[in-house]
């Protein structure tokens, strides 16, 4: 009887905080929406077409943490206004890129014609120059239907460009934004070479970036311009570097709580004994 009391609390706790999710959802287009998943923290949703994720926390009074970007500089430019608007026109922002892909720095432009701080590794700084050119002409190929001649023409002639606070990706970050630190760590080569992870240990979120595959996700995604093999290991460290994630955001897809890594092992490591098995 107690079980199943605690079980109907449970799911109705979850219907509580899925409408109360809802009801915070912002439309900045068809494309574009911001979603409050909890005080303070928002998931940006960026459909380019792909879905893709980035990751805004308020740390301070005026201070603004934004962990990745859209895909394009109007969106971020965009989500820029939404942050002025709502935090004040004298919010101060600081920007982390997760690695060298469209998804983590596309919107790069935008921020730094507003002198924002980005932070990058110097493996993505050398990975968009030396990569950049033929994943996106694998984007194109994809972009080929009719439907998609808009997203198409974009990454075409995309410019990217590059952090302007590079580290060394070897060595963990500490960024202090407002009130908060942000920890910056790289377990090694994963959906690509380069992708780092960032942890807020106030509030126990991880923003895995597309290192992180999403519940409802089987497949790793593109994988050209990474390592399966490394990406097994790498789940492994990052598992024993954060033990107590509380919510962990993916780069597609759904947040979900810390057994995300541990699923995403498992998807990788599945692909990568087909990889082998294929051969």
């Amino acid at each position: 009887m107690k079980k199943t009391i605690a079980v109907l609390f449970t799911l109705a706790l979850s219907a509580l905080l899925s409408a109360n999710t809802a009801s915070k959802e912002i439309k900045l287009s068809a494309e574009l929406i911001i979603t409050e998943i909890e005080t303070d923290v928002y998931l940006v949703t960026h459909s380019f077409p792909w879905p893709g994720n980035s990751l805004i926390v308020k740390t301070g009074d005026r201070d603004i943490l934004w962990i990745d970007t859209p895909y394009t500089p109007d969106a971020a430019q965009n989500v820029l206004a939404w942050i002025n608007q709502t935090f004040g026109s004298d919010a101060s922002v600081t920007e982390i890129n997760t690695g060298f892909h469209i998804d983590n720095l596309g919107g790069n432009e935008a921020l730094l014609k507003k002198e924002i701080s980005v932070y990058g590794s110097d493996l993505t700084c050398e990975l968009l120059k030396k990569k950049s050119p033929s994943t996106m002409a694998k984007m194109v190929e994809w972009l080929k239907d009719e439907k998609m001649t808009k997203y198409r023409n974009v990454y075409a002639s995309f410019k990217f460009y590059p952090p302007n606070r590079v580290f060394n990706i070897n060595k963990e970050q500490k960024i202090k934004c407002g009130d908060e630190e942000a920890i910056v760590y790289y377990p090694g080569p994963t959906h690509t070479y380069d992708n780092l992870v960032v942890y807020l240990p106030e509030r126990k979120i991880l923003f895995g970036g597309c290192m992180i595959v999403a519940a409802e996700s089987n497949k790793p995604g593109f994988v050209e311009d990474g390592n399966l093999s490394a990406w097994v290991v790498s789940m492994d460290k990052l598992s024993a570097r954060f033990k107590d994630c509380r919510i962990i955001i993916p780069g597609h897809g759904k947040a979900g709580d810390g057994s995300l890594i541990k699923h995403t092992r498992e998807v990788v490591s599945a692909a990568l004994l087909n990889s082998k098995t294929s051969n």
